[in-house]
């Protein structure tokens, strides 16, 4: 999913990918936002974009990694859970010491679902 400005400048970009086991759910790796384009509300925005795309194939709930101090995700993520009307659970996926040797901050699972209804 990309997001571009009327010149063409690119916005925006969101990868990720469907989980194998699970095809009703989608892994969100990366969500950037181009520093101009900040503030406005265009994560949220792409991101219910791609949801809306992606439910007629079955889609249902989102999930990423995001560490504790990274609030601009928490509450991109959580204005989308709010928007759908979906819960957001949160837990921790790779701890900081068990995983990372304390070598990185832990990364916590946001689960976000079901998206049943999303804003236009």
């Amino acid at each position: 999913m990309v997001a571009q400005s009327g010149d063409g400048r690119l916005l925006g970009a969101i990868t990720g990918h469907l989980i194998p086991e699970r095809p009703n759910t989608l892994f969100v790796w990366q969500v950037a936002v181009h520093t101009d384009a900040r503030g406005h509300g265009l994560g949220v925005r792409m991101l219910e974009a791609l949801v809306k795309r992606l439910q007629p194939h079955g889609v249902e709930y989102m999930e990423t990694t995001v560490t504790d101090d990274n609030h601009a995700s928490w509450a991109m993520f959580g204005r989308l859970a709010d928007n759908a009307g979906a819960e957001l659970h949160r837990s921790v996926f790779f701890d900081r010491d068990r995983h990372f040797e304390g070598a990185h901050d832990t990364e916590f699972l946001a689960r976000i679902g079901p998206l049943t209804a999303t804003a236009p």
